[in-house]
Order: C-alpha cells, then structure tokens, then sequence
C-alpha cells in the first residue's frame, strides 16, 4: 500500500507532465478539471481563468477553501530547455524531490496543489464543505487573485493558502509588492577598427538565485549586479565596446547566470581574471560555487553604442538592490531585485521587483529606481501592484492551526508575517469575512534550477490539514 508521501508525490509528477509557466496554465487546468469531473465532481473555471471545485462536508460547518496557485516559475538551466513545450522532471535525491538542474521543479505551488487534488480523491467524513480553489498568474503580480470573480469565494469563511516554503510556520500576513519595467531603445554603432582587439564572452554563473522573496535576506549575490561591478572595473583597466548583455529569467527571481560580450582594444583575459579574483573572494562565503568563464568570440561589425552602453553600465551601479530594511525581529521589511535584462523589439528591458511592508519604503526605492534609470536614458512604468496582507493575529483558524501543528509534532508552531507577496491579499478583498493562513511544506530554493521539496515533510503536512479540516467541520458557523 503506497503511503500519503508516495500518493501526493506522484499527484505532483503528473501535474509536471503539462508545461504551466505563468501565463500557460490553460492546459494544466484543463487536465485537473478533467480528473476531478473523473471523481464525479463538478468543477468550473472564472473569466480570469482560476479553478473552482467544491467537495461536498459536514452539514453545517463553515465552508472551507484549500487554495494554491498552478503557474510556476521556470527558471532554466540548460540551454536544451524550453518551458513552454518540455515537461519538469522530477527525480528523487537525498530525501528531495528535485531535477537534475535543467529547469526549476515548480513546488512553488505545485506541491499545494498535489496535496489538494489528494483531498479530492480521499474524502474523509469529518470535514466541513470543502472548496478546492486553483488559481492563475500568481508568480505575474497575484494575476489569478486580483482578478478572481468573487463568486470564487462566496461564502467562505476560513481559507487555508498552501503557498508557505516551510513546515511548521504558519504565515498571517505578507508585504505588498511592485513590478517595475524600464526600457531604453538599444543603438548601435560600427564596431572600432583594433589591430590588436579581442571579442570575450564573459558568463557569470554557479550562483544560488533564488526566490526574491524568501531568500532576498540571505546575502546572495545578483548575477547581474555582479556583472556590472565586473565591467566597470574592466573598463578602467581597459576600454571596451559592449556588444550584448543579458542576464536573469524573471523579475522576482534572484538571477544566478548573466553574460555579456565586450570587445577590448588589446588582450585582457588575464586583468579580467584578476578583477573576478577580487569579486570572487567577497561572494564566496554565500556564493562558493560562483565562477566567470571567459570565451575567445569572433570581432563583430556592430557593437552597443557608447550612450546606450555607458547608460547600462551606470544603471547597474546605481540601482538599489537588496534587503532595505529589516524588522526588528530580523524578517525582512523592504527590498528590491533587479531580476531580468534582456532585448525585445529594439529596447533594453530591465525587471524588477519591490516588496514592501511599509508605504514609505516602497515610495523611496520607487523614487530610487526612476531616479538612476531616468538619468540613464531609460523610461519606467509600474506593470503590477499588490496590496499588503495586514496581519490576522488569534483568529479561530490560526489557533486551529497552530494547535493541530502541535499535536503532530509536539512542537509549537511559528507564527508569522513574510516578506513574500501572497494571494490573500487580494482574496481578502473579493471576501473580507475570511480568515486566512499560509502554510507548506518545506521548499528550498524555489525559483532556481536548484529548487527541491523536502519529501518527509509531505505526510505530517497532510496530517496536519487534516486536522485541521476535522476541527474546522465543528468549528461554530460564527
């Protein structure tokens, strides 16, 4: 008899099978739908996209909402890779669920949403009216959430978000967040005529990443910072010409690879290994793994011209990035990633992302940001706002929770807000009746080729909500 571990496990695997990067969940919802209508269930979908199925409960009991979101982040690594077309592929490490390093693994919300279709295909008889909520677009600004109709939360009353990253934390509020864009139109000019020129592609890689969230506080380096300390330095060694850069995959993620290609007026391999050397040795208590490979590449015709060059460059200086202030607790209260550089349609596009408890903090680095990019020649715009989830302190389902965490484990639980933006926060607004937690299992390294799920922690997770689930269904309808 397979345990709950294998079971939600090989949920998870087959959710994997259907590629659903943020903005192509269509598919996977489509599969989902289909097997809950297998179960004799009627799901249906919202405008927006997002998933609604209800299980049927406890006659009397306040109707209860599991909610996790089925887009991910597919951070790449392996150029073979493509997010829109090829599967995850799961493989079990060291008491991990993990991949081999091609692509991210999408537990951040693919293991929440395993453990709700769990739910549906093992009904228990003490348990409330029970709402499986799948949502859209999450890791795009809470897309899903901001535009859920609000016939999706209609009459519930306690909402369970399996969203957490760590087992044994129960989350009760978040910080709010803001998704930044700035282009700058990328002209070009006639590569320098240089008898003694060399064309280097310089890659900066083997960094950690992560989520900009979760992991923003730990002291990782951002590839693309890096990569532009690295270049300035260069630059007062020996005058290049800057033929590409990018670096990154997302705005909310910390970018662990980023590459340019400069062409130098004279050979330069051995002062730019001496430059790395100086960077390496201040990153490499976080980052050890880090490393610069350099790459002979053929002289162009065309290079970056020196405005558009000089503009990135000084950007890259200039640019807040990091923890900007932390609570007295040491959570981290404010900060900001720059995330992604990349070129689309003749622009150079940076990404960024802030997240913010306090309204000040988020003027002052928004200010910041339009300030060193607006001297530079780039333009701004917000794509994305959402509102911070005020902390819901000693309600009824975190007490629930709490209380069920310590009967599993023995241990008390740790109550909590995060730095992570997540959907209550606009949940709340489509159902102000709702009390609201966040709670997981243990993830480490979401957003990264590294990203793995802890897979002890599966079985006490779903004992836990169970539960909960079970008090919750004599819990007074208030």
């Amino acid at each position: 008899m397979e345990t709950i571990e294998q079971q939600v496990r090989e949920l998870f695997c087959w959710l994997c099978q259907t590629p659903h990067p943020s903005g192509e969940e269509a598919a996977l919802r489509e599969r989902i739908a289909d097997r809950l209508r297998g179960l004799g269930l009627h799901p249906w979908a919202d405008a927006r996209g997002n998933l609604v199925c209800d299980l049927p409960g406890r006659e009397g009991a306040p109707l209860t909402a599991v909610q996790a979101h089925i887009d991910m982040v597919c951070a790449v690594g392996s150029p073979d890779y493509v997010p829109s077309r090829d599967p995850i592929r799961p493989i079990v490490r060291d008491g991990f669920l993990c991949t081999a390093g091609e692509s991210s693994l999408g537990a951040d919300c693919g293991a929440g949403a395993a453990v709700m279709l769990w739910l549906a295909e093992h009904p228990a008889p003490q348990r409330p009216p029970l709402r499986l909520l799948f949502t859209v677009d999450e890791e795009v600004g809470l897309g899903g959430a901001r535009d859920l109709d609000p016939a999706c939360v209609d009459g519930v009353r306690y909402l369970i978000n399996t969203d957490g990253f760590h087992w044994g934390r129960i989350v009760i509020g978040s910080a709010g967040g803001v998704r930044e864009h700035f282009t700058r139109a990328l002209t070009h000019s006639n590569a320098p005529e240089l008898p003694n020129g060399r064309a280097y592609r310089l890659k900066i890689s083997g960094l950690r990443g992560g989520h900009s969230g979760f992991d923003i506080g730990k002291t990782r380096a951002n590839a693309l910072i890096l990569l532009g300390e690295l270049l300035r330095e260069i630059r007062m060694e020996s005058p290049f010409a800057l033929i590409d850069l990018s670096g990154g995959t997302a705005f909310n993620a910390i970018p662990y690879e980023a590459t340019a290609d400069i062409l130098t007026i004279a050979p330069a391999q051995d002062a730019i290994e001496q430059i790395w050397d100086k960077i390496y040795a201040r990153i490499q208590k976080n980052d050890p793994d880090a490393r610069l490979e350099i790459q002979d590449i053929a002289i162009p015709n065309r290079v970056w011209s020196g405005d558009t060059a000089s503009g990135l460059l000084t950007v890259l200086g200039g640019f807040a990035d990091g923890v900007y202030a932390r609570h007295p607790s040491g959570v981290v209260s404010d900060s900001s990633n720059l995330g992604h550089i990349y070129y689309k349609d003749g622009m150079v596009c940076l990404d960024a992302m802030l997240r913010c408890m306090d309204a000040q903090a988020e003027q002052a680095l928004q200010l910041s940001h339009r300030t060193v990019c607006a001297m530079c020649g780039f333009a701004g715009q917000i794509v994305s706002r959402y509102p911070a989830w005020p902390a819901q302190d000693n309600g009824t389902l975190q007490t629930l929770a709490a209380q069920c965490y310590l009967d599993a484990t023995g241990q008390e639980a740790e109550v909590t807000v995060q730095h992570v933006g997540l959907e209550p926060s606009h949940l709340l607004a489509k159902n102000a009746q709702m009390e609201c937690i966040c709670v997981g299992m243990e993830l480490l390294d979401c957003h990264s080729p590294q990203e793995r799920w802890k897979l002890d922690t599966i079985e006490p997770f779903v004992e836990m909500i169970q539960r909960l689930l079970s008090r919750l269904s004599t819990a007074p309808q208030p």
